[in-house]
């Protein structure tokens, strides 16, 4: 109680003011609890299959900004529904990523218009014929219309995760050594990779000169990647957008492409990364944090 006190009074003497918060948006915890649970509901496949081409009805904003742990930032509607819902609504491509079939909120704290939680996901990858929970951090802040402004999303345990996505591959490839079950889950992804060139990067789109090409490049000249290196010049980083070419090749064409088109690309340090100020409006209401290195300027 002493302690509360000393607190509160730091603050009136060095005149700190809390002020409402300045954007007008507001909404109860009951409000914001359940536009967490409308967008994982509609994140489930094959709901998450009716998002993926941006339109009115999207629950992104139309200039929402993202970031996802171990990728890079999303900018826009419609590249944020591709990537989001996009990824993870092909169970027939062959790949890392599945379909997530499952949910449960299991952390959740929200006030004003920003909603914090931590949410279980079952995923069915079904390349490795694997189920397998994962734990997802988002922070989501809302507009006036229920609409996703900005996010900031973390896979929790990443690494971990692909421990028994590696062992499911090497059970299905009768391997038990890690090299060699990698060797061949990179060369199972190129191919993957290759061939959606193939079908879809055409003309001005075209990355690699022939399917061979393509896979030389992927298998030898370009490292798989660690998991936190999605967004990297990695193969690991081309898997990812191996998934939303057909959705947009003109976009998607160069990231699976030798020069990453910038987005697999080594052009970031560790100290870019953390320190980066990328979102137009803070993480914090009511005027705290003032000085947030993460917010890059507009709204407070």
């Amino acid at each position: 109680m002493v302690l509360l006190l000393q607190l509160l009074l730091c603050y009136l003497t060095s005149g700190t003011v809390v002020s409402a918060s300045p954007n007008h948006t507001h909404y109860s915890y009951h409000e914001l609890w359940m536009l967490q649970n409308y967008f994982w509901q509609n994140f489930l496949y094959p709901t998450n299959r009716g998002h993926i081409r941006a339109n009115d009805s999207s629950i992104f904003a139309a200039d929402v900004q993202g970031r996802v742990h171990a990728t890079r930032t999303f900018d826009g509607r419609e590249l944020n529904n591709e990537y989001i819902f996009g990824l993870f609504s092909q169970p027939d491509h062959p790949g890392i990523f599945g379909p997530p079939i499952a949910y449960n909120i299991t952390q959740f704290a929200a006030t004003d218009n920003i909603a914090a939680a931590t949410t279980l996901l079952s995923f069915n990858i079904t390349t490795f014929q694997l189920v397998i929970p994962a734990a997802i951090d988002t922070w989501f802040q809302y507009d006036s219309s229920g609409r996703i402004i900005q996010y900031d999303a973390v896979f929790r345990w990443l690494d971990y995760l692909f421990v028994p996505l590696m062992q499911a591959a090497g059970k299905l490839f009768h391997l038990e050594d890690s090299a060699a079950i990698q060797t061949k889950v990179a060369s199972l992804l190129a191919d993957a990779i290759c061939q959606t060139h193939q079908d879809h990067c055409h003309g001005a789109n075209q990355q690699y000169a022939s399917k061979e090409d393509c896979l030389v490049f992927l298998t030898r000249r370009v490292r798989f990647g660690q998991p936190y290196e999605m967004g990297q010049n990695t193969l690991l980083c081309r898997e990812v957008h191996d998934n939303m070419v057909q959705f947009n090749p003109s976009v998607h064409c160069p990231h699976i492409g030798p020069n990453g088109g910038g987005y697999c690309v080594d052009d970031r340090t560790y100290q870019q990364v953390v320190l980066e100020k990328y979102f137009q409006r803070s993480w914090v209401p009511y005027g705290y944090a003032d000085h947030n290195p993460w917010v890059a300027g507009g709204t407070p």
